[in-house]
C-alpha cells in the first residue's frame, strides 16, 4: 500500500481525504498528541491507519507481537480513531484483541 504523507491539509479537500495527515510535531519524547477534528486538524483517519501499520510492523520486528490489545475512551471520535488504528495494525499482521 502506497501512501502520500502530508504535514498539513484542510478538511473537506481531496488531499485531506486521500493522504495520511500526520503532523510531525505530534510526536513527543514520551507520548504522541494531535488535534483531531478541529478547525486545523493535525491527524486524519488515514494517518491513524498509517500509524497502526507502522506500530504493528515495529512490534512484529522486535518480537513483541503479534497480539495487541486496544481500547478507547468516551469521546465521540474515539471509536473511529480506534477502528482506523486497528485496521492499520491488522494490515501489519497484528492480532488485535
Amino acid at each position: 500500500m502506497s501512501l502520500n504523507f502530508v504535514d498539513e491539509a484542510r478538511p473537506n479537500t481531496f488531499e485531506f481525504e486521500t493522504s495520511a495527515l500526520i503532523k510531525a510535531s505530534g510526536f513527543r519524547e514520551y507520548d504522541a498528541r494531535w488535534w483531531f477534528g478541529q478547525v486545523a486538524p493535525e491527524l486524519n483517519l488515514i494517518g491513524v491507519q498509517a500509524l497502526g501499520m507502522g506500530l504493528g510492523t515495529l512490534i512484529r520486528r522486535v518480537g513483541a507481537g503479534p497480539d495487541i490489545v486496544t481500547g478507547h475512551d468516551f469521546r465521540s471520535y474515539s471509536l473511529g480513531i480506534k477502528l482506523a488504528l486497528v485496521s492499520g495494525l491488522m494490515a501489519a499482521g497484528a492480532r488485535v484483541r
